[in-house]
């Protein structure tokens, strides 16, 4: 009952979050099995094959900006586009865009800095890293710090401001035709804003956090 009524009284953002994670953890361990009963002569086909072949281009994508720790980084790299993927698309499905929360953004924010810091701290030891902070004059260390936090931050920002402009967007249409937008809103406005954009977005945010975390880790 504890759980419910936690639950009952979350947003609809949070709850959507909610929703599409277990959804996504459901949806992966079904797939998962599916591959794992592939024998090596199987020809793989339907969502199979698409999962494969989606596995494999986010492999290739990471390989050729983590030359040595990719295999590291991808499953979490992996994890972050295909929650985002879905969460930008959310409304698709019924749900309210959990990106359209600020708290929710935000928290993308801070999972952003700390996996940059901590993998760099971890990967080139602590006394390099504040060396690399301080480069090329430790007076410099205040203003380095400051775009290693902006950044992050930024990217959070973009995510809750792209996906909330898309929403006043559909409801200024919305507005201004009543009725007679409906059509073209389901036709026009939701695959532009919420497939198109969306995914964008998710792989916008896929590529800086991968930059920023590339040359944080490697030489």
């Amino acid at each position: 009952m504890a759980i419910i009524e936690f639950y009952v009284g979350l947003s609809a953002s949070l709850k959507a979050s909610l929703v599409i994670i277990g959804a996504l953890m459901l949806g992966m361990v079904i797939i998962g099995q599916k591959v794992k009963k592939l024998e090596y002569t199987d020809v793989p086909s339907g969502i199979v094959l698409l999962s494969v072949q989606f596995v494999e281009l986010v492999n290739n994508m990471m390989h050729d900006f983590f030359k040595k720790y990719w295999k590291q980084f991808t499953p979490f790299m992996f994890t972050i586009f295909v929650y985002l993927i879905f969460a930008n698309t959310a409304s698709l499905w019924g749900l309210t865009t959990p990106m359209s929360n600020i708290s929710i953004a935000i928290s993308f924010s801070v999972l952003a800095f700390s996996t940059i810091q901590l993998s760099a701290l971890v990967i080139k030891n602590p006394i390099r890293r504040t060396k690399e902070l301080m480069d090329p004059h430790p007076l410099f260390l205040p203003i380095n710090l400051i775009g290693e936090i902006s950044t992050p931050f930024a990217m959070g920002l973009r995510l809750f401001g792209n996906l909330l402009s898309g929403a006043i967007i559909g409801l200024i249409v919305y507005g201004l035709t009543s009725w007679a937008g409906i059509l073209p809103g389901a036709l026009i406005i939701h695959p532009i804003f919420d497939v198109f954009f969306g995914i964008i977005q998710a792989y916008v945010f896929l590529i800086l956090l991968t930059i920023f975390l590339s040359m944080a880790i490697e030489e």
